[in-house]
């Protein structure tokens, strides 16, 4: 099993933090490692499918409640909460993807 994983942003829930299409890699995470509130989590969502969040709190039974930063994305009750084992990786590095300015051709 691999320690890094790179992936690639879809949608605006992160933004403006990290806008679609930023470039985000993350470290395997055990589930019996602390986690701090804010941490941006890869987690496989048992609905869902596969997101990248923030982790906006930890409810008295254990289980992780998720948030994005656009207004548009799902709400932390829109998802409902997800167990600890649910979390694949935390977001160690990010590029934020910016509007392409200039555009190559090639054999520019």
């Amino acid at each position: 099993m691999r320690w890094f994983k790179s992936y690639r942003l879809h949608g605006h829930s992160l933004a403006p933090h990290l806008p679609q299409h930023s470039l985000v890699i993350s470290m395997r995470w055990l589930n019996h490692w602390r986690l701090p509130l804010g941490s941006t989590v890869v987690v496989e969502h048992p609905q869902l499918g596969q997101l990248v969040k923030r982790l906006h709190r930890i409810d008295e039974n254990g289980r992780l409640w998720l948030r994005g930063e656009h207004p548009d994305g799902l709400s932390s009750e829109q998802m409902g909460p997800v167990s600890r084992h649910c979390i694949k990786g935390r977001v160690i590095f990010s590029v934020a993807a910016t509007p392409a300015r200039h555009s190559l051709r090639h054999g520019a």
